[in-house]
C-alpha cells in the first residue's frame, strides 16, 4: 500500500510534509476553464503556535504518494484563514493565482483585420501571460472586432464561446485551446484516464443521461449590412433532439457564425451525458484531461468524457480523487489511455504523446436499451 504525501508550503516556507503533527487534511479544486482553483488545508496548532497567515500570502501545493513522488498543483493565493481555539487549528484556504488585476480592467479598443490568435496573444502578453494557443479555434481573421467596455477577461471568454475554445489561465499560461482537446497549463496533451472497477470507491459512480437537453440544430444570425437585415444560419447539433437553439447576438459574417452555432451545438451536446465518479487518489488526474470507464457497464465503456471538475482530498486516512465529467465532444484529440495510479509521480502537466485519435462520441441510449443484452 503506498502513502500519500503532501507538500504544503506559505510563501516557500513548508508548512507539512509527511503527514507531520500539523496538516490533518489538504482539498484541492481543479476546475475547467478560467474558474479560479481552490486549497484548503485543515491544520492543528499550538505547542508551538504558527505564525498566523496574511491575506494574499502565495500558498504551493504538491499532492502523491511517498513510494513514487509529488506532481505538483500549483500557486494559490490565501483568502481568509480561520482560527480555532480550544482546542486549537487553523484552516488556510486559497485561490488559483492565475488573473492579474489588469485582466480584469475595462477597456475601449479594437483591432482590425486581426486573428484570433493575434487579439488572444496581444492580450495574454499585455498581461504577463504566455499564450498557449491552438490553430484549429484561432485562425478565424476579423475585419474588426471591438471590446466595448469590457474587461480583456470578458473579450478572451467571448472568443472561446464563438469559436468552440477551452479558456483557461494557470501557471502564468494563458491556454486558447479546442474543447475536448484535453491540454494541460503547458499546451501538451494530458492523458486520458481509464478508471476500472478496482480504481473505483464502492458506490459513487454515477452516469446521467439528460435526454431532455438534445437540440436538432443550432442557429446563428448574421447582420447583412447591406441589405439592413439579419440573415439566419443553422448547424445540426444532435440528431436525436427535437428542439432548436438560437444564439442571441447577431454575428459579423456567415464564417463566425457557423463556427460559434458548431460550438454552442458541441457544448449543448456535452450536457447530455454526465458522470461522477470516487476513484483511489491519482494526482495525475486534472480538469480538462479525456476520461473513460473500462469493464464497468456495457453501454458505458464506450462513452468519452472530458473532466470538468477533479477534486483531490488528502488526510491521515487516505487520499481520493473525486470526478467530475461530461460528455467529450466530437473531435477532441486525445492521448493514450492510462489507469489511474499507474504512475502516481507524473504530473498531468507535462503530458504523454498523443494517440491518432480518441473514441466516438457515442450515441446516447434510449432507456431500456443499455445492457437489454
Amino acid at each position: 500500500m503506498k502513502t500519500p504525501l503532501a507538500e504544503i508550503s506559505v510563501n516557500g516556507r513548508p508548512v507539512a510534509s509527511i503527514f507531520n503533527e500539523r496538516l490533518i487534511s489538504v482539498t484541492i479544486v481543479d476546475k475547467e476553464g478560467v474558474t479560479s482553483d481552490t486549497i484548503s488545508c485543515e491544520l492543528n496548532d499550538g505547542n508551538p503556535f504558527a505564525m498566523i497567515p496574511r491575506k494574499g500570502d502565495q500558498i504551493s501545493a504538491s499532492l502523491g504518494y511517498q513510494e513514487t513522488g509529488l506532481a505538483f498543483f500549483g500557486t494559490y493565493i490565501l483568502d481568509n484563514p480561520e482560527l480555532r481555539c480550544l482546542p486549537y487549528g487553523m484552516t488556510i484556504n486559497g485561490k488559483g493565482a492565475n488573473a492579474r488585476d489588469e485582466l480584469k480592467q475595462h477597456r475601449l479598443r479594437h483591432w482590425d483585420n486581426r486573428t484570433v490568435r493575434d487579439i488572444v496573444s496581444e492580450i495574454a502578453s499585455e498581461n504577463g501571460l504566455t499564450p498557449v494557443i491552438d490553430d484549429e479555434v484561432s485562425s478565424h481573421a476579423y475585419e474588426w472586432f471591438g471590446q466595448q467596455d469590457e474587461s480583456d477577461l470578458h473579450v478572451v471568454e467571448r472568443l472561446a464561446r464563438r469559436h468552440g475554445a477551452l479558456f483557461s489561465i494557470k501557471d502564468r499560461n494563458l491556454v486558447f485551446a479546442g474543447k475536448g482537446t484535453g491540454r494541460s497549463a503547458k499546451g501538451s496533451p494530458l492523458t486520458e484516464i481509464v478508471a476500472t472497477p478496482a480504481d473505483i470507491v464502492a458506490g459513487t459512480c454515477r452516469i446521467t443521461f439528460a435526454h431532455r437537453n438534445r437540440f436538432k440544430k443550432v442557429k446563428g444570425r448574421v447582420q447583412d449590412r447591406n441589405r439592413a437585415k439579419l440573415i439566419e444560419i443553422e448547424v445540426e447539433s444532435d440528431e436525436e433532439g427535437t428542439a432548436e437553439y438560437t444564439l442571441p447576438e447577431p454575428f459579423a459574417d456567415e464564417a463566425e457564425a457557423r463556427r460559434a452555432a458548431s460550438a454552442k451545438g458541441d457544448a449543448l451536446k456535452s450536457e447530455t451525458i454526465r458522470t461522477s465518479v470516487t476513484l483511489f487518489g491519482d494526482p495525475s488526474i486534472r480538469a480538462g484531461a479525456p476520461f473513460r470507464y473500462s469493464g464497468v457497464r456495457p453501454g458505458v465503456d464506450e462513452i468519452s468524457f472530458i473532466i470538468e471538475t477533479a477534486t483531490h482530498r488528502l488526510s491521515k486516512s487516505g487520499y481520493l480523487t473525486e470526478v467530475e465529467a461530461k460528455l467529450r465532444p466530437k473531435g477532441g484529440a486525445g492521448s493514450g489511455g492510462r489507469k489511474p495510479g499507474s504512475n502516481g509521480s507524473s504530473s498531468a502537466a507535462e503530458g504523454d504523446t498523443p494517440s491518432p485519435g480518441a473514441p466516438a462520441v457515442p450515441t446516447i441510449p434510449q432507456p431500456g436499451g443499455v445492457g437489454s443484452q
